[in-house]
């Protein structure tokens, strides 16, 4: 009997063990205007895809809340985008809206109508937040299709740390193809 727990304790730990990060080797989505709900980035070369799981009492728009226009809850005719990524058990969180800043009713470059925050996976107090959108950054809105309800983007955001360091982190080849007030969460 004891043998029997002890091999059954053993597979146990086995398949826990073999655990995947699925965030590991990721690649970006390609840039599609099609409302894929896909976003991604790369950060110091490796690939940010967002990743979160769901949970009984959670969040189900924890990995990825993309809403545009008042009907979603973002402020009329703007964006609240905001995703999270869990990576070997840290989060990384990265927001984009207009609330209070500017609208988004056309394509083209829409930089000086949103705010950008980062929290990196090890963020403490101010140190590892970065927000704002430094010389370099953009925001291009590829396509605004109202009728089928679909916004699709490009950007690099140049943003520097919230603690005064003057550290700065590039967010590069970022894409983005939403329909209006997507929602996830990985099983």
């Amino acid at each position: 009997m004891k043998s029997l727990n002890y091999l059954l304790l053993f597979i146990l730990l086995s398949l826990t063990a073999c655990k995947k990060d699925p965030t590991k080797n990721a690649t970006l989505p390609p840039a599609t205007q099609e409302g894929k709900n896909t976003i991604g980035f790369t950060l110091n070369d490796e690939v940010w895809v967002p990743y979160a799981k769901c949970s009984s009492f959670g969040d189900p728009c924890r990995e990825v809340s993309a809403r545009y226009g008042a009907s979603g809850g973002a402020a009329p005719n703007g964006i609240d985008f905001g995703f999270e990524r869990i990576s070997n058990g840290k989060m990384s969180t990265l927001i984009i809206s207009s609330t209070g800043i500017g609208t988004i009713t056309t394509t083209g470059n829409k930089i000086d109508s949103v705010g950008i925050y980062y929290k990196s996976e090890n963020s403490n107090g101010n140190n590892g937040n970065y927000t704002g959108t430094a010389q370099g950054s953009k925001l291009l809105i590829t396509k605004i299709d109202i009728q089928n309800q679909i916004i699709a983007g490009e950007f690099e955001f140049v943003l520097t740390e919230n603690n005064g360091s003057g550290n700065v982190i590039i967010l590069k080849g970022g894409r983005f193809d939403f329909m209006f007030n997507a929602c996830k969460c990985s099983n």
